[in-house]
């Protein structure tokens, strides 16, 4: 593939898989990069940064945890699944502040779900956005294999979704799908993304 997405490592057929994963998962726009630990490393890092806040799961995934150290934001753990306690975190917050949510959608040591509608109605109530890590969950939840969002109805309220290649899709890569807007950032902002190689035609 030459080199990174960004300079000379984007083919056709990476684009041509960007739509269909855009179009089959309901959002307006999707980049695709090297790994899934990438991709959680290259979404948190390029829209998160020093005067926002990360509401993360302890039981999160470790390439999580990475992309908010490498965002320089504010990471701020609540106890997994425990929502009385996300929402202690979120109110006493700077309100001036971003404040984001970072959840997995199933989660890869225990394999429990997210209370993804309580997340959602949180986000809401304190002016959060919700980002779903959904490597564990594509291809498996939901009446179309959509993952966590579909299971419980509620593909329009998460505004960022990733996903990895290497579980139910048996490939290399991973994806991030939300806003046209949101996407066409971290293709411009992400270090991951611009200074990694594209993956290969073969797992593409």
């Amino acid at each position: 593939v030459s080199g990174s997405r960004f300079l000379n490592g984007t083919l056709s057929m990476h684009k041509e898989l960007e739509r269909e994963l855009a179009e089959f998962l309901n959002k307006e726009d999707c980049t695709i990069f090297s790994t899934g630990f990438q991709t959680n490393l290259g979404i948190i890092s390029a829209i998160a940064g020093r005067n926002d806040i990360i509401f993360s799961d302890k039981e999160n995934h470790a390439s999580i945890y990475d992309g908010c150290r490498l965002s320089y934001a504010q990471m701020v753990r609540y106890n997994h699944a425990d929502m009385e306690d996300l929402e202690r975190l979120l109110a006493k917050a700077d309100p001036n502040k971003g404040k984001l949510i970072v959840t997995d959608g199933v989660f890869s040591m225990g394999g429990d779900i997210a209370n993804l509608p309580e997340i959602c109605r949180l986000a809401r109530k304190y002016g959060a956005r919700v980002m779903v890590d959904d490597a564990h969950g594509f291809g498996v939840l939901g009446p179309r294999g959509r993952g966590t969002a579909e299971h419980f109805g509620l593909e329009d309220e998460v505004d960022i979704i990733m996903g990895t290649f290497s579980k139910s899709l048996a490939s290399l890569g991973g994806y991030v799908v939300a806003s046209r807007d949101v996407v066409d950032y971290i293709r411009h902002n992400s270090r991951p993304y611009i200074f990694c190689a594209a993956i290969p035609p073969a797992n593409t």
